[in-house]
């Protein structure tokens, strides 16, 4: 079928009574958005994957993480920064203050702006390599815990043993969840079990709850569950 314009996506929408839905963003402007995050200033981080699903050779990547901002108010972004572009099929992001912190293949980074220019002039690794085999269930959905750890999914099929710098590992094969502190000193696995989960959000109450692709939609996480 031919791809449908914004509008006409919109239009296709069911929502709740009360709800309404905009166009914040769209192509050109952004291309293949997967993951999203809003700052502490109410910049909306985009990972955007020209490449997905072939990975780009190792150092080849051109796969972007941008800022989006609305600077005059209307409700559209309408400045676009492209924090870094050497990307290769990033999905996960979670910016903190000045870095953001990102999954591209093969590990999770942390993306630094040491300048104040709003582009990335520093990264480095902070787990990894994670196993790439299937590019459609890899590490996603970075949400920072009430206890300061960064929570994350680990998606379908891939088999990856990671360790901190602790130097303590664990070994996750399809889909599973984990958390690990933000200097990249430990990682711990949450739950077991799941097939492919995308998805990943705490309530009020601190309960963390996930999708899953494949089985049931959403599951309410209990650490060390499977």
């Amino acid at each position: 079928t031919e791809a449908r314009t914004p509008e006409e996506e919109r239009l296709g929408f069911e929502l709740p009574e009360g709800f309404e839905i905009h166009l914040f963003a769209s192509e050109p402007d952004i291309v293949k958005p997967l993951n999203i995050a809003f700052d502490a200033q109410g910049r909306l981080w985009v990972t955007q994957s020209y490449e997905y699903p072939f990975p780009a050779e190792a150092g080849e990547g051109s796969d972007r993480l941008s800022i989006l901002e609305d600077t005059d108010g209307d409700g559209k972004a309408d400045k676009f920064t492209h924090f870094e572009d050497t990307l290769n099929i990033p999905i996960g992001v979670l910016p903190v203050n000045d870095e953001a912190f990102a999954y591209s293949i093969p590990n999770l980074y942390r993306f630094s702006d040491t300048n104040g220019d709003q582009q990335a002039d520093h990264s480095e690794v902070v787990l990894g390599a994670f196993c790439h085999r299937d590019t459609h269930g890899m590490v996603n959905n970075l949400t920072r815990g009430y206890d300061g750890w960064i929570y994350t999914c680990h998606g379908f099929t891939n088999t990856s043993t990671i360790a901190g710098a602790d130097g303590d590992s664990i070994s996750m094969t399809s889909g599973n969840t984990f958390r690990f502190r933000p200097d990249g000193s430990r990682v711990e696995q949450t739950t077991f079990g799941q097939v492919n989960p995308f998805g990943l959000a705490f309530d009020e109450w601190g309960y963390l709850y996930s999708t899953d692709c494949h089985t049931s939609p959403i599951y309410q996480l209990i650490r060390g569950a499977d």
